[in-house]
C-alpha cells in the first residue's frame, strides 16, 4: 500500500527528523495531489534514509517552511491598481517565498562544536571582528555628525543588522538599505521591534523602483507606518507610475520618500548630471511631490567604481566627487523648485557612499592629519600624504558645505561589516581598522587532494571542496586568485603556528584559490621565484578562505556558523547560528 506503517522503528526515527523543522508536526505537508498529514510523510520519507542515526539539518526541508498557499487564499486581499502586476498582498506577515534554514536544529546540532567538526563547504563569521568594524562606523558618523545609513545586502541577518544601525533606541533612527524586497520583509520583526520602542525606521529599496514591487512596498509600508519606506527613482515613468498608485485611493500611510539616484562616474544606476533625463526626473519629483504622491527627500549616489582605488587618499577622492556631484544636484533641485510653485521640500538628504568611500570617512577623524599638518611625522600606510591631506580637507569643505545650504550629509555602506579581499586592496583607511584580523567572513572547506610538483616551478597544488558555487567568481585587483587561504590551523615547517598575515594584498605569499570550476578549488602557491612552500597541505584538513567579495560569496549559503575571536582559547568554538535571508 502507499500510505502505511511500516515498522515502529523506522517509524520513531522519522518523527524525530521531522520534529527538527520548527512546528514540522502541523497539520500536513501541501503536495501537488493534495496534504500529506505527518504518518503519510514519514512513510514517503521512510525508505530514503533507513540508515540515518543523527538527522543533519544541513539537509532536512523543514515541513513548516512550506509556502501555505490555501491560508494565503483564505486571507481578505487588498485591493491594489490594476497596473501593477505583482499578486495581491495581504500583509500580517508577508509570504515567505524562500523559507529559511531551521535555526533551531542547527543550534541543537552544532553550537559548541569546534569549527574542525563542521560540515564544508561552510560560511564562517566571526561576532568580534563585526562588532569593532560596526562600531567604528557608528563612532565615525556620530563624531562627524553625519546621518548613517546601512546597507544589508552583504550579511541578510537581523543580528548584524543590529549591530550596524546601534541597538539601542539612543542611536536614533534605524535607516537601512535593502538590495531586494525579501530582504526586507524577513527583518520585518527586527523593525517593528524598534518601531514599538518608538525608534523611527526608513527602509530604502536600493534598485531604481520597477513598477511590480509597489504592492510589495505598500504592504510594507503599512506594516511599518508613515515614513519608513524610500525609493530610488531615476526615471520620469517611476514617478508617473507613483503618482497612479496614490490616484488609486493607496493607504496616505505608505506615501514613500524618493531619492533621485544620481550617476556620478559608475554607469550602473542613475541619471548623469546637467543632461536632459535629469531635468526631467528632477520635474517629474517635484510634480510627484506636490500631487502628495511622495516626498521628495534627497539624491543619492553610491560609488561602485571606487574599488578601483588603492589608498586613503584615493578614497577620500571619491567620497568628496561623490559630495560634491550630490551638492550640484542639489543645488539645481532647490533652483527648479523656486522657479515654479509648489509645495516647500524639507531638508535634502544628501546619501553617499561605497564602503570604500564611507571606510575613507574615517580619515577625517585620525590624528593622523594633525600629525601630517604638523610635520611631525607621516604614517607608514599614508600613501602619499600630501594627497591625503589635500583629500581629507577637500571633503571636509564640501561636508561643511552641504550644512551651510540647508542640507544633511547621510553615507551609507554594507560590505564593511565582513569585509573581504577587494576592501583590502582598496586600503581606504588606515590599517589599525582595515586589517586581515578585521575580515570576518571566511568560508571553510576541506583539502580533499594534493598534487606535489604539478604546479608552476615546481610547486605543489591541492584540491578543496569550495569553487564557484561556494566562493562566486569575484577577482580582486591585487593577487590573480580567488580566495586567500587563511593561516588557521596551519603551521611552518618547524611546527610553529602561522601568523596573519603583516602586508598589502598584493604582497601576499601562501596558499590561495588560483583556479576553479563549479565545486573545485584548486590551491596554488604564491611566492617569490626560487622560495620554498612554507607550509605542506594534507588530504583531509580543513582550511578558512577569505574571499575575494564578501556579498556575493555569503549569498550561496543560508546560514552563519557563527565565532567569536574575543573568547580566548574558544576562538574556534561555534557559539551561535545566524539565519540570512536568500532570494528576492
Amino acid at each position: 500500500m502507499l500510505f502505511g506503517a511500516e515498522g515502529a522503528d523506522h517509524d520513531i526515527r522519522l518523527k524525530k527528523l521531522v520534529s527538527l523543522g520548527p512546528q514540522a508536526t502541523g497539520n500536513g505537508y501541501q503536495g501537488r495531489h493534495g496534504v500529506l498529514q505527518l504518518n503519510q510523510v514519514l512513510v514517503l520519507l521512510q525508505p530514503l534514509i533507513p540508515k540515518l542515526r543523527t538527522p543533519n539539518p544541513i539537509h532536512l526541508i523543514p515541513i513548516s517552511n512550506q509556502l501555505g498557499e490555501n491560508k494565503r487564499k483564505e486571507k481578505k486581499e487588498t485591493n491594489i491598481p490594476t497596473f501593477n502586476t505583482h499578486k495581491t498582498l495581504t500583509m500580517s506577515q508577508p509570504p515567505r517565498l524562500y523559507p529559511s534554514s531551521p535555526r533551531d536544529a542547527l543550534v541543537s546540532q552544532y553550537v559548541g562544536q569546534p569549527l574542525s567538526a563542521l560540515p564544508t563547504p561552510a560560511a564562517v563569521l566571526d561576532v568580534a571582528a563585526v562588532r569593532r568594524n560596526c562600531a567604528r562606523m557608528l563612532s565615525c558618523a556620530r563624531d562627524l555628525g553625519l546621518q548613517w545609513r546601512a546597507h544589508v545586502k552583504t550579511h541578510k541577518t537581523a543580528e548584524v543588522t543590529r549591530l550596524q544601525v546601534g541597538d539601542s533606541d539612543a542611536d536614533g533612527p534605524a535607516r537601512i538599505v535593502v538590495s531586494t524586497l525579501e530582504e526586507a520583509e524577513f527583518l520585518l520583526p527586527l523593525l517593528r521591534e524598534y518601531g514599538g520602542r518608538g525608534r523611527p525606521v526608513n527602509v530604502l529599496y536600493g534598485l531604481p523602483l520597477p513598477p511590480g514591487q509597489l504592492a510589495r512596498l505598500a504592504a510594507l509600508g503599512r506594516e511599518l507606518g508613515p515614513g519608513s519606506i524610500s525609493v530610488l527613482v531615476d526615471h520620469p515613468a517611476q514617478l508617473e507610475c507613483l503618482e497612479k498608485f496614490a490616484q488609486a485611493g493607496a493607504d496616505a500611510r505608505v506615501v514613500p520618500h524618493a531619492y533621485i539616484k544620481i550617476d556620478m562616474g559608475g554607469r550602473r544606476a542613475g541619471v548623469q548630471l546637467e543632461s536632459a533625463a535629469f531635468t526631467a526626473v528632477v520635474e517629474a519629483a517635484l510634480r510627484a511631490h506636490d500631487a502628495g504622491a511622495v516626498v521628495l527627500s534627497g539624491l543619492y549616489s553610491h560609488a561602485g567604481h571606487s574599488y578601483a582605488g588603492d589608498s586613503r587618499a584615493a578614497a577620500v577622492a571619491m567620497m568628496a566627487a561623490e559630495i560634491g556631484a550630490l551638492v550640484r544636484a542639489a543645488d539645481a533641485v532647490v533652483e527648479a523648485r523656486a522657479a515654479g510653485a509648489g509645495k516647500g521640500l524639507p531638508p535634502l538628504v544628501l546619501s553617499a557612499g561605497a564602503s570604500p568611500t564611507a571606510l575613507a570617512v574615517q580619515n577625517l577623524l585620525s590624528g593622523e592629519m594633525e600629525q601630517m599638518a604638523s610635520g611631525a611625522g607621516m604614517p607608514d600606510d599614508a600613501g602619499a600624504p600630501r594627497q591625503l591631506m589635500a583629500a581629507v580637507l577637500d571633503l571636509g569643505a564640501l561636508l561643511e558645505e552641504v550644512q551651510e545650504k540647508g542640507h544633511v550629509a547621510e553615507m551609507h555602506a554594507g560590505v564593511y561589516p565582513l569585509l573581504d579581499m577587494q576592501q583590502l586592496a582598496a586600503r581606504s583607511t588606515a590599517r589599525s581598522a582595515l586589517s586581515w584580523r578585521d575580515v570576518a567572513l571566511t568560508v571553510l572547506a576541506e583539502v580533499c587532494s594534493v598534487y606535489p610538483g604539478r604546479g608552476d616551478g615546481g610547486t605543489p597544488e591541492a584540491l578543496c571542496g569550495a569553487g564557484g558555487l561556494a566562493l562566486g567568481r569575484e577577482f580582486c585587483k591585487a593577487y590573480p586568485g580567488m580566495a586567500v587561504v587563511s593561516p588557521w590551523g596551519r603551521a611552518d615547517a618547524a611546527g610553529t603556528p602561522l601568523a596573519l598575515p603583516d602586508c598589502d594584498v598584493e604582497d601576499y605569499e601562501g596558499w590561495m584559490v588560483g583556479r576553479f570550476a563549479q565545486e573545485h578549488g584548486i590551491l596554488t602557491w604564491r611566492g617569490r621565484s626560487g622560495e620554498g612552500v612554507v607550509d605542506e597541505l594534507a588530504v583531509g584538513q580543513k582550511i578558512r578562505l577569505w574571499p575575494n567579495h564578501a556579498c556575493i560569496t555569503s549569498s550561496h549559503f543560508g546560514w552563519y556558523f557563527v565565532v567569536d575571536s574575543d573568547r580566548v582559547g574558544k576562538e574556534d568554538e561555534v557559539v551561535d547560528i545566524y539565519i540570512k535571508t536568500r532570494g528576492w
